[in-house]
């Protein structure tokens, strides 16, 4: 006769939703990062031209006091955005995507230290850009990355009781 004790940890559905969405989120962000890694002159470029296509839309849209503080915005950004920047970005969220992936990897299998693997990671997309890169970019990449993760620590945290 077996001993409830004896039987393993089912993982609840949330749990799983939330592992499943984070290996999907960190593949397809290992992937576009090794991208960016590789060729951060095209990516620089790709971006300028984008920042530029939108200040652009804006412009069209009509001149006020806020279409003066968007513009200082996007001269400050698009001055640091560089070959070196996209390449510092690219290891800071390669970091970032490797962390949470290993955590969600450890929580589906319902260790708790895959939370403080998932948590470290969030720490460093937070921290590291605002360090590494600074200024206005700095806080579009902390923002861009981290804006769902901060939730997902949240709805983790939840099911920490299910984990040993």
């Amino acid at each position: 006769m077996q001993n409830k004790t004896d039987a393993p940890a089912q993982r609840p559905i949330f749990l799983t939703v939330l592992c499943v969405l984070t290996f999907i989120s960190a593949v397809s962000g290992l992937y576009t990062q090794s991208e960016r890694l590789w060729s951060p002159g095209v990516v620089a470029d790709q971006m300028q031209q984008m920042f530029e296509q939108f200040r652009e839309n804006m412009e069209t849209q009509g001149q006020d006091e806020s279409a003066d503080m968007v513009n200082s915005l996007f001269d400050a950004v698009l001055t640091r955005l560089d070959a070196d920047t996209i390449r510092t970005s690219a290891i800071i969220l390669l970091i970032y995507e490797s962390l949470t992936l290993y955590g969600a990897y450890l929580m589906w299998g319902l260790q708790k230290r895959g939370y403080h693997f998932y948590v470290g990671g969030v720490a460093v997309a937070l921290i590291a850009p605002m360090l590494l890169i600074g200024g206005w970019l700095g806080v579009i990449v902390t923002l861009g990355e981290t804006f769902f993760s901060i939730i997902f620590c949240g709805l983790y945290a939840l099911n920490l009781k299910y984990m040993h």
